[in-house]
């Protein structure tokens, strides 16, 4: 296992992490004894940084994990994601260190290396299904880094990140305030415009090289969906998450599902060699900490780990990825 440091920060995590979310289903829902395996060979393996949040299980990923790790006697890095709706509007400030205070109760831990912010952020207030902040309501009076410094102040949270989801020119706004250690990237061969050029008609959100830009203020970058919720694996009719409304705009699954069969035939490769290929290409970005994967079993982890310290996709095999890129995947369209 190789490991890299978190932007500026003297944090150094392993370049493969340990996803806790609900599209692998391990940390939510399957049996305490998988679950224990599975972080414990994770460990064995080199992997030191696990993520999970509130959102995930509504809780009980943190939970699991936080037992999990307990038995174990085990003290890798850990970051946990705060998610504020609507009902935090009044006082931001307070919820959000409501809801840190929460998260280390189901870690039971009296404090974690990272903390980040789940909500998305837009350039206004989201009040319909998905709720959204501001980047006023994140860095302006009685917001969210206020609450996140009183966290640390008191010595319960090292360092502060968010979830790079929402609207491209509110996350830069995120960024520029060079109030954050790292952030969450959404960053793959289907979509890659956090780290990659696209065309102006690119039909995915367009993240705008925000990956760049966060590395320009010392920001360190983990990256997620790099399979794309299950597109870019062996089996991908067991993806797509649970929601029918896609984590990033433009990358429904159905239409992610066509985009991998057209990487998958210009590399030439297998469900396991295109599982493989999109995490070296996650890991092939220097600006990138670690790449997030989501494990339902040992086996996952050891094909993951298998990518740290793998060559690079050839220049051969990034034209052909690029010229899907540039064309839009050939003009796909729902």
């Amino acid at each position: 296992m190789q490991y890299r440091n978190i932007g500026n920060t003297a944090l150094k995590i392993s370049e493969i992490g340990f996803g806790c979310g609900n599209n692998a289903v391990l940390m939510v829902k399957a049996p305490y004894e998988d679950q224990s395996k599975a972080v414990r060979h994770a460990l064995d393996s080199g992997i030191n940084f696990f993520d999970t949040a509130f959102a995930y299980g509504l809780g009980k990923s943190e939970e699991n994990l936080g037992r999990i790790l307990n038995d174990l006697g085990a003290d890798p890095v850990i970051s946990t994601k705060i998610r504020l709706d609507a009902d935090a509007a009044g006082d931001i400030k307070s919820a959000t260190i409501n809801a840190v205070e929460a998260g280390l109760a189901r870690l039971k831990r009296s404090r974690v290396d990272f903390i980040q912010l789940h909500t998305r952020v837009t350039l206004e207030r989201g009040i319909g299904k998905r709720f959204s902040l501001t980047p006023k309501d994140v860095l302006g009076p009685n917001g969210v880094i206020e609450g996140l410094k009183t966290m640390r102040d008191r010595g319960k949270a090292g360092f502060f990140g968010f979830s790079g989801l929402g609207e491209t020119r509110a996350l830069h706004e995120l960024v520029d305030s060079a109030e954050f250690h790292g952030f969450q990237c959404y960053y793959n061969l289907l979509n890659p415009s956090a780290g990659q050029p696209v065309p102006k008609d690119f039909s995915a959100l367009d993240y705008g090289l925000i990956l760049d830009r966060a590395a320009a203020k010392g920001m360190g970058a983990f990256n997620i969906r790099v399979l794309a919720a299950g597109a870019l694996t062996s089996d991908p009719s067991t993806g797509g998450g649970s929601s029918t409304e896609p984590l990033s705009p433009g990358s429904d699954y159905p239409l992610d599902l066509k985009r991998a069969e057209k990487v998958k035939t210009a590399l030439g490769v297998d469900g396991k060699g295109l599982t493989q290929a999109a995490i070296r290409f996650g890991l092939m970005n220097s600006k990138m900490s670690t790449v997030l994967v989501g494990f339902s079993n040992t086996t996952h982890v050891d094909e993951a780990v298998a990518c740290s310290g793998a060559p690079a996709l050839s220049e051969e095999e990034m034209a052909k990825v690029r010229k899907l890129w540039d064309s839009d995947f050939g003009g796909l369209s729902q």
